[in-house]
């Protein structure tokens, strides 16, 4: 005390406050005072504001002189040793008083190599006793769980801070947006997609190769907490799967955003809102531009034709695969993949005529009965579609054309036979130039080698338009000979259709070989009738 001021206090608590130039004037102005107690203090003092960074010795002290408990925490802080942990009790009485005291004190391990004597004050030391201790030394009660989270941030133990606060469920949104704060200055301590854990307990990953720190599940916290918002929230769940290419290091491997085109892609598969985050195909033709391709280098995609090649085609695969169709049709769309598109649709016609097409039913179409409606309604309207726009007519392959369209006639053909106008499914089945209707058996071996060329959609259900055809030919045949009258022209229309029956007897024994083994003896029994 020096005319009733307390300059201990007083120098502590600006050194405290962080006014270490005021601390250093104040102490100047005091020195006459202060040597004579402690007389290489201010030099020590003027050295440790100098050269703050540079290891200082040690102020030599004696028990008496440290009876001042202001006195003894200066001491502690500048000097860095020497002084009893507990000489300084009495100025440290808050959680936060001690993890200042602590943190003062605290030197890197280089450094202390470098000088010897000196406490082993480091940074990990002082984390390891923060882990050591626990929640439950700073919050025995449970009261205040920020306590503790506030000492591992504060300790530079990042990754754990999280975690802990994950772990109460009153605090696990402001862990997470914690998280992708420290992710974003390159703080946290993140394993690549290479290393990522593969268990699923929790965020935290032990120590490895990391110097001794823990890393924390960056990835997969984010996306548990993108795939958790609700559907009305699509928005938002892409804009945090998108942060998943933050960087410990200030960039992003090819894994992480790998990472992160997949979790968008099964996001977005689920919710199946293309349209706005992939682009849409306007009216006019034009593309309007989806959400995601704002953020194409978050993505690791450098453009729009990468874009469309890699995450709206595996999508468009993946519903390919699962058969969505309209999803399909739209993605492959989007991704300018016009034939990919008929190919399609051929395979699901042809796939459906042949499972239900054959099928006993009541229903006059067969789409109503089998769920072709949709399919075939997709087709005709894709196709009248790129009809229309001159720059798709002119990239479609002709065979992919030509396919699906002869696959919707077949479609028509089987829907007039099965309502009974058979007329009209003669016209329809001659029109493809499938069989040889034309009367002249020695065509029959032509259209046999063609079928050769034939889309496996097409020729997988020669047996259903072979018997559809032929019960055409003999219920037509069965109607004109019960006809009253009987002149030439009955019996040429008659001898017409044998003819005709006959060259689809000789077509089907050529191919025989592509149909189911009793297809040629149910065409055989409607031949006999009619001959």
């Amino acid at each position: 005390m020096f005319n009733d001021e307390a300059i201990w206090a007083h120098m502590y608590t600006l050194y405290r406050c962080g006014f270490k130039q005021e601390l250093l004037k104040y102490a100047l102005d005091m020195e006459d005072i202060i040597t004579d107690s402690d007389p290489g203090f201010v030099a020590h003092l003027k050295g440790f504001c100098d050269q703050a960074a540079a290891i200082r010795s040690d102020i030599p002290v004696t028990a008496a002189s440290l009876e001042d408990p202001y006195k003894a925490a200066l001491y502690k802080v500048l000097g860095r040793g020497n002084v009893s942990k507990k000489a300084a009790a009495e100025v440290v009485q808050t959680t936060e008083d001690y993890l200042w005291s602590s943190l003062a004190v605290v030197r890197d391990a280089e450094q202390i190599a470098a000088a010897t004597g000196h406490p082993r004050n480091t940074l990990e030391s002082l984390q390891a006793l923060m882990l050591k201790y626990g929640p439950g030394h700073f919050d025995p009660n449970g009261n205040n769980p920020l306590l503790y989270f506030r000492v591992l941030l504060l300790c530079g133990l990042f990754e754990n801070a999280v975690d802990f606060l994950l772990q109460n469920d009153r605090f696990q949104i402001e862990a997470v947006h914690i998280a992708i704060a420290l992710a974003f200055y390159g703080l946290l301590n993140i394993p690549s997609a290479e290393t990522m854990p593969s268990s699923f307990g929790s965020y935290l990953v032990a120590a490895d190769n990391s110097g001794g720190r823990a890393m924390l599940d960056f990835s997969r916290m984010v996306i548990h907490y993108a795939r958790a918002l609700p559907d009305t929230a699509t928005d938002d769940a892409v804009s945090y799967l998108l942060l998943l290419t933050l960087s410990t290091q200030g960039t992003c491997d090819a894994g992480q955003h790998n990472l992160c085109q997949q979790a968008i892609e099964r996001l977005l598969y689920e919710r199946t809102d293309y349209a706005r985050y992939l682009g849409d195909i306007q009216s006019d033709g034009t593309r309007k531009r989806g959400m995601l391709e704002r953020f194409l280098p978050l993505l690791g995609i450098s453009s729009n034709e990468q874009f469309a090649q890699t995450i709206i085609r595996r999508l468009a695969d993946r519903s390919r695969d699962e058969g969505r169709l309209a999803d399909t049709v739209l993605l492959y769309n989007l991704a300018e993949r016009y034939n990919t598109v008929l190919n399609v649709l051929g395979k699901q016609l042809g796939e459906l005529l042949y499972t239900h097409g054959g099928s006993n039913s009541n229903a006059d179409n067969i789409g109503d009965a089998y769920g072709l409606d949709d399919v075939e309604g997709v087709a005709r309207a894709v196709l009248e579609h790129y009809k229309q726009r001159e720059h798709i007519a002119r990239v479609l392959d002709d065979r992919a054309v030509a396919t699906c369209n002869t696959l919707l006639t077949i479609v028509d053909f089987l829907n007039c036979h099965r309502r009974g106008a058979y007329e009209e499914a003669l016209e329809m089945i001659e029109h493809t130039q499938l069989l040889p209707l034309g009367g002249d058996v020695s065509l029959a071996s032509q259209h046999a080698e063609r079928v050769r060329s034939l889309d496996d959609s097409i020729t997988r259900n020669f047996s259903l338009i072979l018997l559809a055809a032929m019960d055409t030919l003999s219920r037509l045949y069965a109607g004109l000979r019960e006809s009253p009258f009987m002149d030439g022209v009955k019996q040429a229309n008659l001898q017409t259709l044998r003819r005709k029956a006959r060259s689809l007897m000789v077509f089907a024994g050529m191919i025989q070989f592509r149909m189911p083994s009793d297809t040629y003896a149910k065409l055989n029994r409607m031949d006999v009738f009619m001959n």
